[in-house]
């Protein structure tokens, strides 16, 4: 009767909501661009957009492997299948090195990366022979046992090797000076026991049929094993010359060659960017024309045969995330790259997630607009219409409906104006915001004459609000205007992140005043040396914090209206160790980004060291991820944007986009049956993650007790959550049964009831 009792108490309270288990990552790779493909028997492994993924031909199923599932790191710049051991190398661009195998499993090598060398570790190709993958590098070669997943032998040889092939006993490496040769029985990583014996420049070497083939950018030759003397067997004007599976693939230019043996080659008048051939379906695959992986056969006429459609996994078109905003249950991006670093000439794009779907704006407007399209820095949302987008970058201001590109503005239609003289290329809009009206405001960096101004779009008015604190003294505006935003108050913040003037400004709209801070003052009377204040927000309680190279400073409540007389906050957290002396809070650490959680946490992006989270009293480090010790990607946080209904942290990288699901929600208004509610639910018996339940109010009391009234668990929430570990008082696993999450909000009035089911 008791398990009856049960099973119907957790048909009741069973949910089909979509809820994301806390402390998990996942990572949003871009797959766009194929630039090797790899046939692995009944998958095809494919290197698209620097990430990994396979198509499985059994099933026609894709695979997608990243850092936050399987592999150790991100950014591939290699990838290449050693049949003998049914494993994967994978070389990364930091020169770490996984090995996959085809059940998903990965071992690392890390010893190439980890090794402190003088030499440059550039890999130039990967050969691969039997067991073993030879790497060719600005030294020499690395010889890795993928078996038995170790680097075998380093040949130092103090010269660059192209490329290399083991025939007939033999070692032949292709150098920008020669061709050297070396019996493969005899000590190798011994220079002297290498001969040369052709003086050409090769770029690349292959074996076909025992017979050895040289290529550079104009021709395919024979080269006799003995005398190093060469034949021509065809002329080609490729970029690129793979050996694909028994096969020469030249290919990159306007046709393509594939070559067979000595005597048995074809051209056929098709460009590829990336090509394999499959001997196990008898086919190649390619990158079609939507960068899909796209099967094909090639007849007696050499002409192509499409066999499949093409296939994709999900993903963004660009690994650029420099700006990121969530509202509206969508998380909106744009690449950024302007101001971060230099002109990294990131191509411009508007990138929006929803429900993990994708949707890319239209994104060939160089064309369109007839000069760049690159570096968007910054975007925001029509209040009144979520379609309706305006973003701004290093080439002036775009607006959008639907995806589309309905206006450009620009030094012809605009009062906006170039940094260099008429130069379109230079028009730097690095921040944009509505108000509340539909108003959108916005900073021309570096403009001769303008700086803040306000647009509306409705009837196409535009007012200037330039100020004298908003120009350096060659009167120009200032070169790094970026981070507006509305505070709680109405008041307009901004930045200027420029080492020449470092400031922190707000207007007040509704008076047309401006007041800045160029100097900072901290606590102690101590005027701080910074040369970047690179973002401003709000916490919770309504303090101005700003993110600048040597750290967070605050400028509480108290201090916003003082001006230049203003004192900032250095943050001092106990050590705690007897000695009565405090740090500075993340003192020193270059600060990128802050985003503020539901529970009231700082999470502080940072350049070089990773993402840090903040407890609400500033007092305690709640988490520190780095790559190194987290899914995290980089260390490099370019931007971090929060679903507050959720919970999920995205963080935008150097090297692309990830989140973390956190224990904070924001805090509901009122807590009732409807919102309030625990996932997983039921927990069955081989879940021993966290429960954790939603829906609660700021600092609610959350008290987890037995259908008799025994208590136990007992907590408060971060801002809307409460997760429970599944265990009692005591730290014992809880049986199985019924248990009523019971709550209260912070100031001790009733809230409302769930029940989770356990079993076990």
């Amino acid at each position: 009767m008791k398990k009856i009792t049960l099973l119907l108490a957790m048909a009741i309270i069973a949910t089909a909501c979509k809820a994301k288990a806390i402390n998990t990552w996942n990572a949003y790779p871009a797959y766009s661009d194929i630039t090797e493909i790899e046939p692995a028997g009944n998958l095809v492994y494919v290197l698209a957009s620097e990430d990994l993924y396979s198509y499985n031909k059994n099933d026609n199923s894709l695979q997608t492997y990243d850092k936050t599932t399987v592999l150790n790191d991100c950014s591939i710049a290699r990838i290449a299948y050693c049949k003998a051991a049914k494993r994967l190398l994978i070389l990364y661009k930091n020169y770490n090195i996984d090995l996959l195998d085809g059940k998903g499993n990965v071992t690392n090598i890390p010893d190439y990366y980890n090794k402190s060398m003088t030499e440059d570790k550039t890999v130039n190709s990967i050969f691969v022979d039997g067991n073993y993958a030879y790497l060719t590098t600005s030294f020499g070669i690395l010889k890795i046992n993928v078996k038995n997943a170790e680097i075998s032998d380093t040949y130092n040889l103090g010269y660059k090797v192209n490329n290399m092939v083991v025939s007939n006993g033999y070692m032949y490496l292709v150098t920008p000076t020669g061709t050297m040769k070396g019996n493969v029985t005899k000590n190798l990583l011994d220079k002297n026991n290498w001969n040369r014996i052709n003086g050409n420049g090769f770029d690349a070497i292959f074996n076909i049929g025992g017979k050895l083939i040289c290529l550079n950018n104009v021709a395919a030759y024979r080269l006799d094993e003995n005398n190093g003397s060469t034949t021509e067997l065809l002329s080609i004007f490729n970029k690129k010359a793979i050996f694909s599976n028994g096969k020469i693939i030249c290919f990159g230019g306007e046709s393509t060659a594939i070559i067979n043996s000595i005597t048995d080659f074809k051209t056929i008048n098709t460009k590829f960017t990336a090509i394999a051939y499959d001997p196990s379906a008898q086919c190649f695959w390619q990158k079609n024309d939507e960068n899909k992986l796209q099967s094909f056969t090639i007849d007696g006429n050499n002409q192509i045969n499409i066999q499949s459609s093409g296939v994709k996994p999900e993903g963004p078109l660009y690994n650029y995330f420099g700006f990121l905003k969530f509202t509206n249950g969508m998380l909106y991006s744009c690449s950024g790259g302007y101001g971060k670093g230099g002109e990294n000439l990131r191509n411009g794009c508007i990138q929006v997630l929803k429900d993990r779907n994708w949707v890319i704006y239209q994104d060939n407007l160089a064309q369109i607009v007839g000069h760049r399209y690159e570096d968007n820095i910054s975007l925001d949302i029509d209040p009144s219409d979520i379609n309706h987008v305006f973003m701004g970058g290093k080439t002036g201001l775009y607006e959008f409906q639907n995806g589309t590109l309905i206006k450009h503005y620009n030094i012809d239609n605009s009062p906006l104006q170039s940094a260099l003289d008429d130069n379109k290329d230079y028009v730097v809009v690095e921040t944009v915001k509505f108000d509340k009206n539909g108003n959108l405001w916005l900073l021309n960096s570096m403009a001769p004459s303008n700086s803040l101004m306000e647009y509306n779009p409705k009837d196409g008015k535009w007012t200037s609000h330039q100020n004298v604190a908003l120009v350096n003294n060659s009167g120009q505006s200032l070169a790094g205007l970026q981070n507006l935003f509305f505070d709680s108050r109405g008041l307009l913040w901004f930045v200027n992140n420029h080492w020449v003037t470092p400031s922190l400004y707000f207007f007040q709209t509704d008076k047309d005043t401006l007041s800045s801070f160029k100097s900072f003052v901290n606590q102690d009377g101590t005027t701080l040396s910074l040369e970047r204040v690179r973002c401003v927000t709000e916490d919770i309680n309504g303090n101005i914090w700003i993110g600048t190279d040597i750290g967070p400073l605050m400028l509480e409540l108290s201090q916003i209206y003082k001006g230049a007389g203003a004192i900032f906050t250095q943050v001092k957290v106990p050590r705690n160790d007897g000695t009565n002396f405090a740090d500075y809070l993340l003192s020193g650490v270059d600060i990128t980004c802050i985003a503020v959680d539901g529970a009231g946490r700082k999470w502080f992006g940072t350049n070089g060291n990773g993402a840090y989270l903040i407890s609400e009293d500033n007092m305690t480090q709640v988490h520190h991820f780095l790559a190194t010790n987290s899914r995290l990607l980089s260390n490099n946080i370019e931007d971090i944007a929060i679903d507050h209904a959720t919970g999920e942290v995205f963080f935008g990288t150097d090297k692309g986009l990830c989140s973390y699901i956190s224990d904070a929600t924001a805090p509901s208004d009122e807590m009732t049956k409807d919102n309030v509610y625990a996932y997983p639910n039921p927990v069955r018996p081989d879940y021993n993650g966290p429960i954790t339940v939603v829906g609660l109010s700021l600092n609610a009391d959350v008290k987890i007790v037995t259908v008799n009234g025994v208590l136990v668990k007992q907590g408060r929430s971060n801002g809307g959550t409460f997760v429970w570990d599944g265990k009692d008082r005591y730290g014992n696993r809880v049986a199985s049964g019924v248990y009523m999450v019971e709550t209260a909000t912070a100031d001790g009035n009733k809230g409302t009831v769930c029940k989770i089911a356990v079993v076990r």
